[in-house]
């Protein structure tokens, strides 16, 4: 719980007991006679009710102005400390519903809590991303961050390939309704790189990714859809990318079937946990890899990381490629002799021993820009 939070609300609340003991010292003072150091002294213990007796009113006039404080301060001092403490257990059922909101920067918004939702913070937090979680039901936040928890300490723990692991601390959950404005304030959407939804409601993704390109037009926007024919709907609407988990997972069954060697490499190229990953470099104006022909800068890129380079990524049109969620059309194996521009990318297929002379070569970390 952060006690700033805690202060800006209690302020008040703390002057009142500030300014009773202050009016405590000053009457003592003016009733006894006594000092300033004695009165405060006189002060702090009698408003704490400890009262060791060694300073003690010696006429009737501080006496009596004794006994009204001491009537008065039980009805005081007793209700500021009963709202303080209210105040500070409101605080921190807000923080564990996460309605406080984040100030995060450059993260990526977790919209929905599903099976696919959960995948993809797996990868994310593998990747050191800052993570934003939204989730419809209550219930689900104490899985939430107990799944976050124990996935960072495991991966900590365990071996392989980390690139950069992602802190708790980087990843922010909340429980509201992410298809209502309201609620998507609290994730500081205006500074977010992309978005991820992945409810199992196809109305409320929909809903959701409509309200999002409305209120930041250049977000990345992923919607994972459970129905296939609404694909076409949010493309239309400018949403970057629209998966059907369905029509994947089809895909890769049946490749298991007829070719099982094949699904297995997909299923350790798509993660970055352990094993090789296929992951993409933007090719910049200073890039080792810009204007150079395929085939050489594969003899490159093996040569001097290890790697292995795939393929070829560039804007499909000029119009796309000014935008931020341009559509790029990607080749594998595209002819030995097409040259890297800028503004492409490299699709690179890396073990985790090649990572760090891969990073280390390219200058530039993987994923868009």
């Amino acid at each position: 719980m952060r006690i700033s939070r805690v202060l800006l609300r209690v302020w008040k609340l703390l002057a009142v007991i500030l300014g009773v003991f202050f009016f405590s010292a000053i009457g003592f003072m003016l009733a006894e006679p006594a000092s300033f150091p004695t009165s405060i002294y006189w002060a702090l213990t009698t408003l704490s009710t400890v009262g060791y007796g060694d300073v003690t009113p010696t006429n009737w006039y501080a006496r009596g102005f004794a006994m009204v404080l001491m009537i008065a301060t039980i009805g005081i001092v007793g209700y500021t400390v009963s709202n303080i403490t209210l105040i500070s257990l409101q605080v921190k059922e807000e923080e564990l519903l996460g309605v406080d909101g984040t100030q995060m920067k450059g993260h990526t918004l977790l919209l929905g809590w599903t099976p696919v939702s959960k995948a993809a913070l797996q990868e994310l937090l593998l990747q050191g991303r800052k993570v934003a979680v939204m989730t419809r039901r209550q219930e689900n936040l104490a899985e939430i961050r107990s799944f976050i928890t124990s996935f960072i300490r495991e991966t900590r723990n365990g071996q392989g390939r980390r690139l950069s692991l992602s802190r708790e601390s980087d990843v922010f959950v909340a429980f509201g309704d992410y298809s209502e404005r309201t609620s998507l304030a609290l994730l500081n959407i205006q500074e977010a790189r992309e978005a991820i939804i992945a409810s199992d409601d196809d109305a409320r993704n929909v809903m959701t990714a409509l309200i999002l390109k409305e209120l930041c037009p250049g977000l990345r926007i992923v919607v994972a859809v459970l129905r296939e024919q609404l694909k076409e709907t949010l493309q239309a609407a400018g949403v970057t990318w629209v998966i059907s988990p369905s029509e994947m997972g089809g895909r890769l069954v049946s490749a298991a079937a007829l070719q099982p060697e094949v699904a297995k490499a997909i299923d350790v190229f798509t993660t970055t946990a352990y094993g090789p990953a296929l992951e993409q470099f933007l090719v910049g104006e200073h890039s080792p890899l810009a204007g150079r022909p395929f085939d050489e800068a594969a003899r490159i890129i093996r040569t001097e990381t290890g790697a292995i380079l795939v393929g070829r990524a560039y804007p499909a049109t000029t119009k796309d490629a000014a935008r931020r969620d341009a559509a790029y059309t990607v080749t594998i194996g595209p002819p030995v002799d097409t040259q890297f521009r800028a503004g492409d990318y490299a699709i690179i297929l890396s073990s985790p021993e090649h990572a760090d002379k891969l990073l280390s070569w390219v200058r530039v970390a993987p994923g868009r820009d």
